[in-house]
């Protein structure tokens, strides 16, 4: 069973056998705008989709068999990457991506 060290919100990620070191989650949303003849912005508004990538980092190992191909569905993460490094000096370390589609 993973452990946490200070990292109480994996955001539902976790590895297979580890310790989460790291979680972090960013937001964007793409603006629109609207321009009068003289190119003037008078109107900006916020997309309806917020684009949410949460990281999660940490030693230990995880399974590359998360990243699965699919439906894209609103409010539900989607692992888009996994990346393992191993060297001899210290444990295996592993990086978590995925992508969240939030209504605005």
């Amino acid at each position: 069973m993973p452990a946490t060290f200070g990292v109480t919100n994996t955001r539902g990620l976790a590895p297979d056998d580890g310790f989460v070191g790291q979680s972090s989650e960013d937001s964007t949303v793409d603006v629109v705008t609207l321009r009068n003849q003289q190119g003037i912005t008078v109107q900006a508004a916020a997309k309806k989709l917020i684009t949410k990538t949460i990281t999660v980092s940490g030693k230990g190992t995880t399974s590359l068999a998360q990243v699965t191909g699919g439906e894209v569905t609103m409010n539900q993460a989607m692992i888009s990457s996994v990346k393992i490094t191993e060297s001899n000096d210290d444990f295996p370390e592993f990086e978590i991506q995925a992508t969240t589609y939030v209504d605005n």
